[in-house]
């Protein structure tokens, strides 16, 4: 035993000895990374500062400078190799090579993207220092744009191949990376919380690219290239609001051909209603609310979900000769066109007036709004036919301006049209099935999603209760207690109209605004929730199913300078718990909405103008 001893500390010294011979050789080789990860941080700021400014000369260079750097620092970093092969230790120079690898694709990701979207660059408002080729000339309005994006953005798909290649790579570089290993704090500084925000950027990305891809592909199409394309363009009035964002008031046809849009004609829906001559049974609601036995287009959006309503509309609008058949339903509210004046300003439109998007102290709202409340809803003597008509009259003079907009606008422009679409102030429908899908991919078809955990859709549908939208304040209260495996929510829904209310006797002859809001409001909720109260309802609640999932029906009323709420209390289906998911839909037409989340006491505020999935802890 005692010859033994020896050579057990000897071994001992010897395996200490090569141990500190490691620590010291990782301190120094890791001090000698230092330049290499400053310099490194350097260039990534200057290249998001770069993008900021948006100077596309700029941030390509940079992002050449920090593929250069990451190949340099790979280099140095391959004197340590060797470590990865120890015990326990190794996992962290193997995280560093997966790092410095994921790096190098999505600095090679960023080179390719820049290059693809060059010849857009003035469009996205970014600055690119080219000249003009000689003998060319440079297109200098945003209709020529269009029509070049259209001829030519079908080009940029290899780029885009290769772009998703290198965010792939990042991936699974990243992928690799156990981020458990890593201690939650290090010297002041979040170490793990990085490594998951990293992590997420970097799916968030590929996902977006993943969604955009098809989009791009199918856009020429959509622009009327090789083959010219109708649409329909369908105003829905969401200070009367409806389930799609709006009672559906007139609607216009718009024919794009290779990127040219030619403003065509425009109708009132009643005029469209005076020419359907079926007599097919009226929803339930309709029947129930408004006293309609018979459907009427005007009120066929009643499903929640966008294409399920288009689907209706358009299986009886196709049968009424004499009429387009468009490729197309793009639904607006007024939200669009407010956004879209706030950039191209004051507008004239011949024999209809003038519009704008400034606040108007007659109404409280946009001039524009008021205008078009005032051209399709005041009482007159007489007729006037198609005074709803006004729309497309409107859009024409809206983008003959727009087209003619100066460049440092053009980018406000395709914001507002792609801001619109995320909060759903704008949807699509498709008669082709590989657009209709491009369009869900992008969630710009108003579609109920599915989804696997805690959901909450609310759907408004003001029937019969003037345009009080346009003065109502929304919140929504969720309060989720778990025991154990159960789940209870509460679902208050709070409605304030401090307004005062419109003289709505039509022997006044006034506008009617701000009236009696009847609200038929229905809460979606996961498939197979048992409801368990409702409170403020002034009718018996009713319990269906429909899109997948469980509705909570309810009905209320309201006087304009008073408040309103209605409670949903129910129990959720079992389901994974383990991490608590929720998805929340907006509702198109309506503006951002204030939601107050406590779950076991813990509360989350969030403000939805758009679809949000939330993770709760």
């Amino acid at each position: 035993m005692k010859k033994k001893l020896p050579h057990i500390f000897l071994t001992l010294f010897v395996i200490l000895a090569l141990l500190g011979s490691v620590a010291a050789y990782g301190y120094f080789a890791a001090k000698s990374f230092v330049p290499h990860t400053q310099a490194l941080q350097a260039t990534g700021a200057k290249l998001a500062a770069a993008f900021q400014a948006q100077d596309l000369v700029g941030a390509k260079l940079e992002a050449k400078t920090l593929r250069d750097q990451l190949d340099s620092f790979d280099a140095q970093f391959q004197k340590i190799k060797w470590t990865t092969a120890l015990p326990l230790i190794g996992n962290y120079p193997k995280d560093g090579q997966h790092a410095l690898n994921a790096g190098k694709s999505l600095a090679k990701s960023v080179e390719t993207l820049i290059v693809s979207v060059e010849p857009y660059a003035d469009l996205l408002g970014f600055k690119t220092g080219t000249a003009t080729p000689s003998g060319q000339v440079k297109p200098q309005s945003i209709e020529d744009r269009i029509v070049f994006i259209a001829q030519t953005l079908d080009k940029i798909s290899p780029d885009l191949e290769k772009v998703e290649v290198d965010m792939d790579e990042a991936q699974k570089e990243l992928g690799q990376i156990d981020e458990k290993r890593y201690p939650q704090t290090l010297g002041g500084k979040n170490i793990r919380s990085k490594i998951v925000e990293i992590k997420s950027a970097v799916s968030e990305s590929a996902q977006l690219l993943s969604q955009a891809k098809p989009l791009i592909k199918l856009l020429p199409d959509l622009l009327g290239n090789p083959n010219a394309k109708t649409y329909m363009v369908l105003f829905q009035n969401d200070a009367e609001l409806r389930p799609t964002g709006g009672f559906m008031t007139a609607y216009a046809f718009l024919r794009v051909t290779k990127g040219k849009i030619e403003p065509l004609s425009s109708f009132d829906i009643y005029d469209l209603d005076a020419r359907f001559n079926k007599k097919v049974p009226a929803p339930e609601a309709i029947k129930k609310y408004l006293n309609e036995t018979y459907l009427n287009l005007r009120n066929s959006n009643m499903s929640p979900d966008y294409k399920v309503s288009m689907d209706l509309f358009y299986k009886y609008y196709r049968d009424i000769p004499g009429f387009p058949k468009p490729d197309g339903i793009i639904a607006i509210d007024t939200r669009f066109p407010v956004e879209l004046l706030k950039v191209i300003g004051p507008i004239g439109v011949g024999g209809w007036g003038n519009f704008s998007a400034k606040d108007d102290p007659a109404c409280d709202c946009p001039q524009v709004v008021y205008a078009l409340e005032q051209i399709a809803d005041r009482p007159i003597s007489g007729t006037r036919v198609a005074r709803k008509a006004v729309l497309g009259p409107l859009m024409h003079s809206m983008m003959a301006n727009a087209m003619g907009s100066p460049k440092h606008t053009w980018p406000k422009l395709i914001n507002v049209v792609l801001d619109s679409i995320k909060q759903k102030h704008l949807l699509f429908y498709f008669m082709e099935d590989k657009t209709q899908k491009v369009a869900e991919d992008f969630n710009a078809a108003g579609r109920i999603q599915p989804y696997a955990f805690d959901y909450l859709h609310v759907n408004d549908a003001n029937l019969g209760g003037a345009k009080s939208d346009m003065y109502i304040i929304r919140e929504v209260e969720q309060d989720i207690e778990m025991v154990g495996t159960t789940v209870t929510k509460t679902v208050s829904l709070s409605y304030n109209n401090p307004r005062k209310g419109s003289n709505c006797n039509l022997e006044a002859g006034q506008l009617c605004l701000n009236g009696v809001y009847r609200d038929y409001v229905r809460l979606l909720v996961p498939k197979g929730s048992k409801l368990i109260s409702v409170v403020g309802s002034e009718v018996k609640e009713q319990v269906s199913e429909d899109l997948d999932k469980t509705v909570f029906e309810a009905f209320f009323t309201m006087r304009p300078e008073s408040q309103s709420k209605i409670v949903f209390k129910y129990e959720l289906p079992p389901m994974d718990l383990s991490t608590y998911k929720l998805m929340i839909q907006k509702q198109p037409g309506l503006p951002a909405i204030k939601h107050t989340i406590t779950l076991n006491g813990a509360q989350q505020v969030v403000e939805v103008n758009e679809d949000k999935e939330l993770i709760l802890n």
